[in-house]
């Protein structure tokens, strides 16, 4: 093995891989097993790898004999299984190739700097998702109107929220407050008939799903203590959505 690596920077390397790869909703096994085989390939021994949702800590001795340690808060979940797809893709390269700590970054740095989805995509998906579901629960066509106006005005909040609110309860909560009279005030202006069901459409767009099913996915694994972070992050944010609409329809006297 090359010992003229920086083990300290690999490391490091190493660990941005593996946080985005838990930040965009993989499994945490998984993480575990792709982190422990790449420090594997670069020659270290009695590799130590242990992750929950909020935190990654590794501890391996490099071939030069130093103990090395490295801990990482994690803050962010935002599901993208396309770079997921790409981040598993360096991790073999990675255990294939044996970069060195700049080599690493560059690759990581052209993972994350892949062409996002469009947001013309997003406005069109969150539309269709909410105006599809205040129809299906008995909404009428003025119903399905009011929703898709519902969820332009969630994926705006959405935009301007995501870098100004980290706490995703709060971020939650306003969201579900502003879409709550949204969808009242347009029943009263004679553009929907039913606010409760313009409510369902924008409630779709924020509940949870996708982190409450990787969180029974992370548990039915034996990753409990993941699993149960994850399921109760989902719980606090369900609640949190619940609470929002609620506020809105006791503000605004009640569903019309």
């Amino acid at each position: 093995m090359d010992q003229t690596y920086d083990y300290d920077k690999v490391l490091q390397g190493i660990l941005d891989v593996g946080e985005e790869m838990v930040c965009c909703g993989a499994e945490v096994n998984r993480v575990e097993d792709s982190i422990y085989r790449m420090c594997e390939s670069y020659g270290a021994s009695r590799i130590n790898v242990f992750i929950i949702t909020s935190n990654i800590q590794v501890t391996m001795e490099a071939p030069d004999g130093r103990i090395l340690t490295h801990i990482r808060r994690l803050v962010r979940y935002d599901a993208n299984f396309d770079r997921l797809d790409y981040l598993n893709d360096l991790s073999r390269y990675v255990c294939r190739a044996c970069p060195d700590a700049d080599e690493l970054k560059r690759r990581l740095q052209l993972v994350l700097d892949r062409p996002q989805q469009p947001r013309l995509v997003k406005f069109l998906g969150s539309i269709m998702g909410s105006s599809g579901f205040a129809v299906f629960f008995g909404g009428t066509y003025m119903d399905c109107l009011s929703a898709a106006i519902v969820a332009v005005l969630i994926v705006l909040l959405q935009m301007f929220l995501a870098d100004r609110e980290k706490n995703q309860i709060v971020y939650h909560f306003v969201i579900s407050v502003a879409a709550g009279v949204a969808a009242l005030l347009l029943v009263r202006l004679g553009l929907g008939d039913n606010s409760d069901k313009i409510m369902i459409g924008g409630i779709m767009l924020l509940i949870p799903g996708i982190a409450m099913t990787n969180a029974i996915r992370d548990m039915l694994i034996g990753d409990i203590a993941s699993g149960l972070l994850r399921l109760v992050n989902s719980l606090l944010m369900a609640a949190a959505i619940a609470c929002g609409f609620a506020f809105s329809i006791i503000v605004l006297g009640g569903v019309l």
